[in-house]
């Protein structure tokens, strides 16, 4: 009851954002801004100088920013995808040989398209390794404004942009990730947003799609997560509220080098490394924060061009990696696992976890498969001065098959102090994101009957051995 009630105020509060703030404008900007008026409201305009909007309008094809020094500030006004259009709702973008610094976006309500903003840099796939930030990005402001329905991630951070700062902005029903941080990125600041009911389509419960081996088959998955930290690096990531969205909150993983065929394809250099993720609130779901996400998932459909250390046929894993990252201060309000470590170096320090049942985890840290194959248990946690009050569950921090060189201490379950004991590895799926997979009907669509999607989570555990 305490998760839903505050889920539906931040909810509440995005729906408000969204609407409200386009019925009251803004006072006109300062001097020396143009203005993009009514007359342009159905053409992709380039923004090249300080501008604003008519709050008024609805503007339908978008926007591209493409010099330093510029401002646009929508004072509120709509910038609507026309229905089936893809592209950016607003795209910030330079070449990679022309530095981009001092841009600012505000007060924008952005609905539909693919992505509803994208932060890049045009070419960063053919960049050079040590060449990677030469006349790089700065100084770039996304705040106070909404992005809601893209198809795809709702705010993308493109490979090799740096100085990046998101905040006081609603992030709310994207196809994919809410926020994405691409492979090579760096130094984002994320404060202040709230992600709201993310994650849906992109590999989501609804199924789609796909062929394997040459048969045509049919999956349904967990969707995507609030905020995806992908190969992404000294990000701060502070006082964001998570609600509903499908996968989780925060994940903190490399891309494996998947679908190297495809355009989109290019090679991943960077793990998921210091980080701060501090100070934000989860409610409800499956996970909260995924540290190594997928260091022991089944990533065979993806054809990544990382070395597997199980290659088998019909299962191929990779290393992932997320290192040294600290997460502190959060709270996990009924989240079914608070946090989840599967990489080394990682300090978990004064979070808070409540939920009404035992069958919510507060912490769990190790990676089995890695363990196991390897020789290579997850080494050098801290786990310390960490408060749960999970009903039922006086031994909500737990580890898996071997951890390493772990410190846990000062950390208190239900008013009394609670150490880091054996638990259980939670289920994993078949493949990466995928509840269930069947073959595809005779037209290529879904099976007359769906198979059954409840999601497998390990449920309540007995208390640890006294001593």
């Amino acid at each position: 009851m305490r998760a839903r009630r505050l889920a539906a105020t931040i909810v509440a509060a995005a729906v408000a954002v969204t609407a409200g703030a386009a019925c009251e404008p803004l006072p006109p900007p300062a001097g020396g801004s143009v203005l993009i008026g009514c007359d342009r409201a159905g053409e992709r305009v380039q923004v090249a100088a300080t501008s604003h909007l008519d709050p008024t309008c609805t503007y339908t094809l978008g926007f591209d920013v493409t010099a330093s020094g510029v401002t646009l500030d929508c004072q509120g006004a709509v910038v609507r995808s026309a229905p089936g259009a893809g592209g950016h709702g607003i795209r910030i973008s330079t070449p990679v040989d022309t530095p981009l610094t001092d841009v600012t976006v505000r007060n924008c309500h952005v609905e539909g398209f693919l992505n509803g903003l994208r932060i890049t840099r045009d070419g960063f796939r053919t960049l050079p390794a040590g060449g990677e930030y030469e006349n790089g990005t700065s100084a770039i402001v996304v705040e106070d404004s909404s992005f809601s329905a893209s198809r795809g991630v709702g705010v993308f951070v493109d490979g090799y942009v740096e100085g990046v700062t998101l905040r006081r902005n609603t992030v709310a029903g994207a196809g994919s990730s809410g926020i994405y941080l691409e492979t090579g990125s760096r130094r984002s600041h994320v404060e202040g947003n709230a992600l709201v009911g993310n994650g849906y389509r992109e590999n989501g419960p609804g199924g789609q799609p796909f062929t394997f081996a040459g048969v045509a088959l049919w999956f349904w998955g967990i969707g995507r997560e609030g905020i995806s930290v992908d190969g992404s690096y000294e990000n701060t990531i502070v006082g964001n509220a998570f609600t509903g969205n499908s996968a989780g909150g925060v994940f903190l993983y490399k891309n494996c080098g998947e679908y190297p065929d495809r355009p989109q394809y290019f090679e991943r250099r960077y793990p998921s490394e210091h980080n701060l993720v501090e100070g934000n609130t989860f409610l409800g779901g499956t996970n909260g924060i995924w540290v190594g996400s997928r260091m022991g998932e089944n990533t065979l459909p993806m054809d990544c061009t990382d070395p597997a250390y199980i290659d088998e046929p019909y299962r191929r894993v990779v290393l992932d990696r997320a290192n040294d990252n600290v997460l502190r201060g959060n709270r996990f309000v009924d989240v079914v696992y608070g946090i989840r470590v599967e990489d080394d170096g990682n300090v978990v320090e004064a979070n808070t976890f409540e939920a009404g049942s035992p069958d919510h985890h507060a912490v769990i840290v190790g990676t089995p498969l890695r363990s196991t194959v390897l020789g290579r248990p997850v080494t050098g946690t801290r786990v310390v001065d960490n408060v749960a009050t999970i009903a039922g569950n006086d031994d909500p921090f737990r580890w898996v098959t071997q951890v390493v060189d772990t410190t846990a201490r000062g950390n208190v379950a239900n008013g009394a102090p609670a150490t880091l004991c054996p638990g259980v590895e939670p289920p994993r799926s078949p493949f990466v994101f995928v509840v269930a997979v069947a073959p595809a009907g005779p037209d290529g669509g879904p099976p007359a009957e769906t198979p059954d999607l409840t999601l497998p989570v390990l449920g309540a555990l007995p208390p640890c051995p006294a001593g």
